[in-house]
């Protein structure tokens, strides 16, 4: 499929084909709730540890359909889904982390975030400059560099923190239909790096480009982590073409018009997945409570899909994966 047409699809929406929440919300059902609380109390009291929560130990059987079918629509539909219900007073913050993996590990593979090994990231101000999760304040459009994130709100902010979707392919035919000059440079791509993802025995930047807009096995595939093509100052690691400079603003400016997003607000122990290949996302500014145990706080989960059609090497950024041909190897003590 050539990228110079438009892209067709149930993964091309606007925002305003989403403005009512009953479209894409699925509201837990009592039954469910109950298998979730019972999974949740074999876990915690069989004293297991994450890696060993496997759908089986958290069996969910009245919620089985309703996995099956978002997991479609993860793959091959509009690329998020949103779970509520779950009553945020009832559990801890861990309980939590392990009804965010029980329900992860249902649809894909858990993989690691960083060299630290974590597969449950929380996504807190922590002034990680470097890592979107780690920062507060507004986060540029972007992907995660996975087949799907799973986020769970603990902590809400005081004011603000919605998290933007956006159908990343219809950004594309967007794009195509204004400045198709532009296309060109986003087929081709940018160099990629993080020195906070990277062993420090591999090279600092890909040596291949990876392409913002391609296809995988015919199905679409988004690349975009501008972070990524930046150095840890903020500045390009070698100063970026003008076309270069002005595709990624483009880009940027389109996905973040009214029209093309959703708003997205998590609210506390509500469950979001989004597919990384075909949506964008990115958080717009908030105020903290003024008390320091109050800080925004979500947890993040990092999915392989083992059944997706596996990204190639050279449209991959990371060398060194975790599992499941994802994530990030943990750093060698």
């Amino acid at each position: 499929m050539s990228l110079h047409q438009p892209v067709t699809g149930a993964c091309i929406w606007r925002g305003t084909d989403y403005r009512d929440p009953r479209d894409w919300v699925y509201t837990l059902s009592g039954e469910a709730l109950a298998d979730i609380d019972r999974a949740v109390r074999r876990v915690r009291d069989g004293g297991l540890s994450l890696d060993e929560v496997t759908p089986a130990v958290f069996d969910l059987p009245a919620l089985a359909g309703d996995l099956r079918s978002m997991a479609g629509i993860l793959h091959r539909g509009r690329g998020f889904v949103r779970l509520q219900g779950i009553d945020r007073a009832r559990y801890s913050d861990d309980e939590l982390g392990i009804i965010l993996w029980g329900l992860g590990s249902h649809l894909g593979v858990v993989v690691s975030q960083s060299q630290r090994g974590d597969r449950l990231g929380h996504v807190q101000d922590r002034g990680e400059v470097g890592r979107y999760y780690g920062i507060g304040g507004p986060i540029e459009v972007h992907m995660d560099p996975v087949d799907v994130t799973g986020l769970m709100c603990l902590t809400p902010a005081m004011q603000g923190g919605a998290t933007p979707l956006m159908s990343s392919f219809a950004v594309h035919n967007t794009i195509l239909a204004e400045r198709p000059d532009l296309l060109p440079v986003l087929y081709r791509g940018f160099h990629y790096g993080s020195e906070t993802v990277i062993r420090s025995d591999q090279p600092a930047v890909t040596g291949h480009r990876i392409p913002v807009f391609n296809f995988v096995a015919g199905e679409p595939d988004c690349f975009f982590l501008p972070a990524a093509i930046r150095g840890p100052n903020g500045e390009p690691r070698e100063a970026l073409p003008a076309i270069e400079q002005e595709a990624i603003t483009y880009l940027q400016s389109v996905a973040g018009r009214p029209q093309m997003k959703i708003d997205m607000v998590i609210d506390p122990a509500t469950v979001q997945f989004i597919n990384n290949r075909v949506i964008l996302h990115a958080r717009a500014d908030y105020q903290d409570w003024p008390q320091g145990d109050r800080k925004r706080h979500l947890l993040r989960m990092w999915l392989m899909m083992p059944a997706w059609p596996r990204r190639p090497p050279e449209v991959q950024m990371l060398r060194s994966t975790d599992r499941a041909g994802g994530g990030i190897a943990k750093a060698e003590a």
